[in-house]
């Protein structure tokens, strides 16, 4: 016939005890590991920018440009274009050379290609053209940042 089993109880509660441990101490190994990679790290550079203040705006305006491509297509660009300057004596440069700046960027853009500006490192080489570009032409203070407010490629 069919054999009892006996368990011992003192052998079952050392066990039971010992899963309940080795769980509460993963959790709270797992819990450690984790809570401190998000304490200890640096924060990016998207998390220092939106933590800093704006400082004062200039807008450029509306460009709707042709970009390089090949012979047989077109492709164009139409967006708009916000500098941050370092203070207000910047930005009344900047309106003073608005031209001298548009004609800059007009040039920048249309050396680029629509396959170039549709990644991220584009758009940022992109961004990094106009924001050199424009502290060529400022002689005082400098311009901080470079915002594409409207960006359409077709």
């Amino acid at each position: 016939m069919a054999k009892k089993v006996e368990v011992d109880l003192k052998l079952l509660i050392v066990a039971v005890a010992l899963v309940i441990l080795a769980t509460v101490g993963s959790a709270f190994t797992t819990y450690l590991i984790f809570r401190g990679n998000t304490a200890q790290a640096p924060q990016s550079e998207e998390a220092k920018a939106a933590s800093k203040e704006l400082g004062p705006t200039f807008e450029l305006g509306e460009f709707t440009l042709n970009l390089l491509s090949s012979p047989n297509q077109r492709r164009y660009i139409r967006t708009q274009v916000v500098l941050e300057a370092e203070n207000k004596k910047v930005v009344e440069e900047l309106e003073k050379r608005k031209p001298q700046i548009r004609d800059s960027v007009i040039t920048i853009i249309r050396s680029k290609t629509a396959e170039e500006l549709s990644t991220q490192a584009g758009m940022e080489s992109l961004r990094l053209d106009i924001l050199h570009a424009t502290n060529a032409v400022v002689a005082k203070g400098e311009v901080t940042d470079v915002f594409f407010i409207d960006l359409i490629i077709q």
